[in-house]
């Protein structure tokens, strides 16, 4: 989601009533369904109930197309948005891989240093985009091509190992997503460190 644009001029108290309660649109509350799922997805996973974690899944994948879709739609974009829906992105995602690499006893599981390479990478992105939001105010990060393959990626990998304790013969093909989804995060973190020190340069360009 996108920074939230005011196109009428308010002043006074209407103008306090319109930003406070900007928050409680439809993206944002499917932001926060897509957040409430994660509790029960992740248990649902490490008690192995492969298929309805799946279908919470795809419903939080169903929430997270809608809310920037109708942010966009009506206009309804704003800075809860923007902060919440990368928040719970991530935190599905992290939640994912942990509970399907440390909980699965026996049951197909995400190897361990595939998930701390998934982890490593956010948290690497996060130090940096704070290094730049230090160093030059901006927040302005954009995925870029390689940032949304590997996203692609991360949620094709989940889906699979959900699958594959039901469809044994596509634990055959992990290995070779594993591989990808390792290259993809090297591709996707290199591309971000060279967004952060092209907006670094360009800052300080800026103020000489």
């Amino acid at each position: 989601m996108r920074p939230e644009r005011l196109s009428v001029r308010q002043s006074g108290g209407s103008r306090f009533k319109a930003e406070s309660g900007a928050w409680l649109t439809i993206p944002n509350l499917l932001t926060l369904f897509r957040l409430v799922l994660i509790a029960p997805f992740g248990w649902l996973c490490i008690r192995g109930h492969n298929i309805p974690a799946l279908f919470v899944f795809l419903i939080a994948g169903i929430t997270d197309t809608l809310d920037g879709t109708l942010a966009r739609r009506f206009n309804q974009r704003s800075k809860f948005g923007r902060l919440a829906d990368p928040i719970a992105d991530k935190l599905l995602t992290t939640v994912s891989f942990l509970a399907l690499s440390l909980f699965r006893q026996g049951r197909p599981a995400i190897p361990l240093w595939v998930t701390i390479a998934v982890i490593g990478r956010d948290a690497l992105i996060l130090i940096g985009s704070f290094v730049v939001y230090v160093s030059t105010g901006s927040t302005a990060f954009q995925p870029g091509a390689f940032g949304k393959v590997n996203t692609f990626i991360e949620l094709g990998t989940i889906v699979l190992v959900l699958v594959s304790a039901r469809l044994a013969f596509l634990a055959h093909v992990l290995s070779p997503v594993y591989f990808m989804l390792i290259l993809s995060l090297i591709l996707s973190t290199t591309a971000y460190v060279l967004q952060g020190l092209r907006t670094m340069r360009m800052a300080r360009a800026g103020s000489t």
